[in-house]
């Protein structure tokens, strides 16, 4: 579909920005560009998985967990630092990364 490059930037709030970047073929572009909303999903969906591979396989997220010695059970935590796509923005344009 899209092969995507990610790369971290750092900030001063103690987190990290994921960016990815790729190119579209003609072809694929205009079939987004055209509505096909099964093709957007798809790319959004691919675009989605694809960043969440790179934030697993560099650690920028923390998994923990938690033995219940009454029940044997585990419970097991993930966080990883997010922000909504406003906040996003303003980190992005505060340090010029497009």
């Amino acid at each position: 579909m899209i092969d995507i490059n990610f790369k971290t930037y750092d900030y001063a709030i103690g987190g990290k920005m994921v960016v990815g970047r790729g190119t579209l073929t003609d072809s694929y572009r205009m079939m987004l560009e055209d509505g096909d909303r099964e093709a957007q999903k798809q790319l959004k969906t691919s675009l989605i998985h694809q960043m969440a591979e790179f934030i697993l396989e560099n650690n920028l997220v923390e998994f923990t967990y938690q033995d219940n010695p009454i029940d044997m059970s585990r419970s097991i935590h993930v966080r990883a630092y997010l922000a909504p796509n406003d906040q996003v923005k303003i980190l992005r344009l505060a340090n010029k990364i497009v």
